[in-house]
């Protein structure tokens, strides 16, 4: 694709990218998104700090990784996930 380009598909489909033949690093993102209970490839939970954590949003919190599947999937070493921030 041309620089500059995107491009959008489903991601159940099989894909591919050919070889980088520039000189420039090829960049990409991916937008993914699974229930919040189960643990992503991705642990934002372990990878955005407790402290920006406890900044943001109930709501927020859910979606990063904070937050169950009753009655216990997603606990962390037994525990919910939210007494993580009680730690300091």
């Amino acid at each position: 694709m041309p620089a500059g380009s995107c491009v959008l598909f489903v991601g159940t489909l099989w894909h591919g990218g050919g070889a980088n033949r520039s000189a420039a690093p090829r960049l990409a993102t991916t937008a993914q998104y699974c229930q919040p209970w189960l643990r992503t490839q991705e642990a934002f939970a372990l990878s955005t700090s407790r402290d920006a954590i406890r900044e943001v949003s109930e709501e927020l919190r859910r979606m990063l990784g904070y937050s169950i599947h009753p009655p216990f999937v997603g606990m962390v070493d037994g525990m919910h996930p939210k007494r993580l921030l009680d730690r300091h």
